[in-house]
């Protein structure tokens, strides 16, 4: 089949073009009971049936020759989805935390996950950030893998702020990645499921997960103390009264993260519990009992922004739109404009630069406010175009 399949809580069962020729891969989608596509894959692979079917009839063929063409013809007319590269390591992610135990090879993977990301996202951070913003907003699949991943790069962003040097931030990656190892399916399982913890097990799970990360960290061979600290404290609000010069590098780790951790987790869809605007999820996480910013804070909304890529806002000029890239002050991103004044759908999203006052952000929006979806390909043409712009400006003298 031409696209992903799934199972009802958004595991990855089948990839798109793979072979069903392994009677015991056969038999276990059989036990899968319902099997789930995303909705824009089915509509793509429906598009491209009706544009196979109304070929082939024009040539007046039989039907017999359109099912045996059908798979290739089909196929030609999906292209490659934008952020699929994202989404590839949410799922390589997971994977390898769901194969996690005492030996080596799921941390091998976890680090592969890492290097590939820092290497996809060196160039093009802000469409990284798009991606795990955007599809937190609107999916519950691979909750924990999302996460996890968006966590490492707002820490990194706010890691670099501090001036850390490149050895510090990859260390800071990997406790991002591996904090939640003692909880992975709980995290998940969590997030498919509206209101709070009921079962004492899973509370206690829950309670003891940074512990229980450490030493599934620890019996896989990991010696470095300050990676097993971070992940041990990750949750430890004791420190956060202490000014950072005081603390271990563990320590220092473990506080950056708790704050982006809860920051990231209110920009993300839960059952029952809508992702928060990005002021909300900014009130909530970042601001101390005054109403300011305090100096954790500060550094995430400095590193990703008031308005991350990724989230809506809606701007003086009465358009609404997503962010697509950070700018140059924290509240003046650039939107891709998707509704005009009118709140009529745009055939064209149009880019906004949020400094000129009368296209400034006037509010955040949350996901659930916006009336359409984003043109994910048209996004990444006005990505390559901004890219090519920021190049061109460079290059000026």
């Amino acid at each position: 089949m031409p696209f992903d399949v799934f199972a009802e809580d958004g595991r990855l069962l089948l990839p798109a073009n793979a072979r069903l020729n392994d009677e015991r891969v056969v038999a276990r989608l059989r036990l899968q009971g319902a099997l789930f596509v995303q909705p824009r894959d089915y509509d793509a692979w429906r598009r491209g049936m009706a544009k196979a079917v109304d070929g082939v009839l024009q040539q007046n063929a039989k039907l017999s020759n359109l099912a045996r063409a059908r798979p290739d013809l089909v196929r030609a007319e999906i292209p490659a989805m934008p952020g699929e590269e994202w989404e590839g390591q949410v799922v390589a992610l997971d994977s390898a935390m769901q194969g996690r135990g005492t030996d080596k090879p799921w941390l091998t993977r976890v680090l592969e996950v890492q290097a590939g990301m820092r290497t996809l996202s060196a160039r093009r951070m802000d469409e990284a950030l798009f991606h795990l913003v955007y599809t937190g907003g609107n999916r519950t699949a691979h909750y924990t893998s999302r996460q996890a991943l968006r966590c490492m790069l707002i820490a990194g962003e706010a890691a670099r702020e501090l001036k850390w040097d490149d050895e510090r931030i990859a260390l800071l990656d990997k406790v991002a990645l591996t904090m939640n190892a003692g909880a992975w399916q709980l995290h998940d399982r969590m997030a498919r499921h509206a209101g709070r913890i009921e079962d004492p097990d899973d509370r206690a799970q829950m309670d003891r997960h940074p512990a229980d990360s450490a030493q599934m960290l620890q019996d896989s061979g990991v010696t470095d103390d300050a990676w097993l600290e971070a992940v041990r404290l990750h949750h430890d609000d004791s420190l956060a009264s202490l000014p950072m010069a005081e603390l271990s590098p563990g320590q220092q780790i473990a506080v950056l993260l708790r704050r982006v951790d809860r920051y990231s987790a209110m920009l993300s869809r839960r059952v029952g519990r809508g992702a928060l605007s990005a002021t909300q999820a900014a009130q909530m996480a970042c601001l101390g009992a005054d109403g300011r910013p305090d100096p954790i804070g500060s550094l995430v909304l400095k590193a990703v922004g008031l308005y991350p890529p990724g989230s809506y806002v809606t701007l003086a000029s009465n358009e609404s739109g997503i962010v697509l890239m950070r700018g140059a002050r924290a509240n003046q991103p650039m939107v891709a404009a998707l509704l005009n004044a009118q709140g009529m759908v745009m055939a064209e999203p149009r880019p906004r630069d949020t400094s000129q006052p009368n296209l400034a952000v006037r509010a955040a929006l949350r996901p659930e406010q916006m009336t359409v979806d984003p043109p994910l390909v048209k996004l990444q043409i006005l990505w390559s175009w901004l890219r090519s712009q920021a190049v061109n400006a460079a290059a000026s003298p």
